[in-house]
């Protein structure tokens, strides 16, 4: 009977991490909105990046403000404002625009397929390295608007939800089953080394959801323009490289468990035998 309860709630355990790695991961680092924006910060180091908000910049610069400059000027310095850590920070405020779009519920006038994103500090550390007599703050919000076909505002609210309540449910239920599992277990050393792979085939499992971010932003992004397409795909590329790092450390670990467990299933089968 102890057998019997200790191989059920193992087989339970290893369920749940498999589903709580990457879940809880997706939870931290994309639902969460201090996640997803330290998520998308190292995007905008990718020149790509940079090159495609550098030439948004100045277009407004020169299109929606009265700043007598040239687009001729502005674009250099919108280019050296890129290549800036300024540009990183401001790009995390960018990250959080766009993650209330996706994860937020859209007012009743919201064009739910295009998403507009607020550049004006953007805009005024531009103006900042202006040759201009005087400094020019510009105080009223520009918007960019981006379009994303195949995305829609709000269309991620209920899988966030979700996500979030899947993760940490399996995340207690793999906590929970597995100590029952030992502590009903007759041999706690086999039990251990199954434990083990199950956390490596929970990294095997967020391994394919990393590969999965980005197969789908490509998916989602394929009707946007060039640079706006590239600026979504390096984002999720990022993304996805850190679930992979992850991955890669959770399989180590469970790697470890089952060698810990084999070796100390031999050693109790020996001192039995010794005996």
């Amino acid at each position: 009977m102890r057998s019997l309860v200790s191989g059920l709630f193992t087989i339970v355990a290893m369920v749940c991490m498999i589903v709580a790695v990457p879940s809880m991961w997706v939870s931290q680092r994309v639902v969460s909105t201090e996640g997803f924006a330290a998520s998308a910060a190292d995007a905008a180091r990718n020149t790509e990046v940079q090159d495609y908000f550098a030439e948004k910049v100045a277009a407004a610069v020169v299109d929606q403000t009265s700043v007598p400059l040239a687009g001729t000027i502005v674009q250099p310095l919108a280019t050296n404002y890129a290549r800036s850590e300024g540009f990183v920070m401001d790009f995390e405020q960018i990250a959080r625009q766009q993650h209330d779009w996706l994860f937020n519920a859209p007012g009743p006038d919201t064009d739910t397929h295009v998403m507009d994103v607020n550049i004006t500090p953007m805009v005024n550390r531009v103006l900042a390295t202006a040759p201009l007599p005087t400094p020019i703050v510009v105080d009223k919000a520009i918007y960019v608007g981006i379009d994303q076909h195949r995305l829609t505002a709000g269309s991620l609210e209920s899988s966030g939800e979700l996500i979030d309540k899947t993760s940490w449910l399996t995340l207690i239920g793999a906590a929970i089953a597995a100590v029952v599992a030992l502590l009903t277990a007759n041999r706690r050393s086999t039990v251990l080394a199954w434990l083990g792979v199950g956390v490596v085939l929970a990294a095997l499992g967020a391994y394919g959801v990393a590969q999965y971010i980005n197969t789908l932003a490509g998916d989602k992004a394929a009707d946007t323009d060039e640079a706006a397409r590239r600026t979504v795909e390096v984002v999720a590329d990022g993304v996805s490289s850190d679930l992979v790092q992850v991955s890669l450390i959770v399989g180590a670990v469970g790697a470890v468990v089952i060698a810990v467990g084999l070796v100390s299933r031999v050693v109790a089968g020996r001192r039995a035998y010794s005996y």
